[in-house]
């Protein structure tokens, strides 16, 4: 469905400052842009207290070129599939993530494969936090860069590629498990050396292929309440920030809510599937 609050009347494309009315054109502008800016980071990093406003400020300074909101919290909800951080619990979530996420790094920082485990949960769960309308994958990983950075450590996504990380965070998403962010950061994550590339031509936060990809297919978008699972999903995060609060169990019912909301993804891929059927059947007749 439309977004009426960030979009241009009638379109999905984000209302921005170089007033691009087009996806494609848009998607080259924000790659080129933000790769500057990117640049200037690698080279004179944004400093801050590894909070919610450490990160609010790498995203704003990431894309100030293009949108008026860059560096706020979005106003919408956003998914793929599954719902990010509902706008309701924005606030209150990102406070445990960031409660937890740089304090545990820096604990374990003299156990690199302690490290990695806890460096990979958190990511997990920041990522579910989504706080921006756009934009949330490049200033994660930047803030997730000056985490080991100060924790001693380089951290360099060019050994995976982008769909990797992709499907590193759905699993992470959808069944808790950071496995798969756990291989690709044993070989993102090395002890830090004064000799590491960080070449201006080369970006440690980008993956392989990240400058190669073609425009990729945005974010679902709802009002507050439209979605047909809110109640749930309100009702998970609240329960996950019970969770943040307490890391080393995850309650009963949150566990609950999740297979709940997988149960309802498979009947909805289930109808689809069946609505695309009688569909196909309509036409052959």
């Amino acid at each position: 469905m439309p977004d009426v609050k960030y979009c241009y009347p009638d379109s999905d494309v984000l209302i921005n400052k170089l007033n691009i009315t087009d996806n494609k054109t848009l998607f080259e502008a924000e790659k080129q842009f933000t790769l500057i800016r990117l640049q200037e980071l690698q080279e004179n990093p944004i400093k801050g207290n590894y909070d919610f406003d450490h990160m609010r400020a790498i995203h704003k300074y990431i894309f100030q070129d293009l949108y008026n909101w860059a560096g706020k919290v979005r106003t919408v909800e956003i998914g793929k599939g599954n719902l990010f951080c509902t706008t309701a619990c924005i606030q209150e979530y990102a406070t445990c993530v960031f409660d937890n996420f740089y304090p545990q790094c820096y604990a374990t920082k003299d156990d690199l494969e302690h490290f990695i485990k806890v460096f990979a949960k958190n990511y997990g769960d920041l990522n579910a936090l989504h706080p921006f309308r756009e934009g949330n994958g490049r200033a994660q990983r930047e803030f997730a860069r000056m985490v080991c950075l100060k924790c001693g450590y380089d951290f360099d996504l060019s050994c995976t590629r982008h769909k990797d990380m992709l499907n590193a965070s759905i699993l992470s998403f959808d069944k808790a498990d950071n496995s798969a962010f756990e291989i690709i950061f044993s070989k993102a994550i090395t002890p830090h050396t004064e000799k590491f590339d960080q070449s201006i031509d080369r970006l440690s936060i980008l993956t392989l292929d990240d400058l190669t990809i073609s425009a990729v297919e945005g974010y679902d978008y709802f009002e507050y309440g439209e979605h047909d699972k809110s109640d749930y999903y309100d009702e998970f995060y609240k329960e996950k920030i019970k969770t943040l609060k307490d890391p080393f169990e995850e309650t009963q019912k949150q566990t609950s809510l999740r297979e709940k909301l997988r149960e309802k993804q498979l009947e909805a891929k289930k109808q689809n599937c069946s609505e695309r059927n009688n569909k196909n059947n309509h036409i052959e007749r």
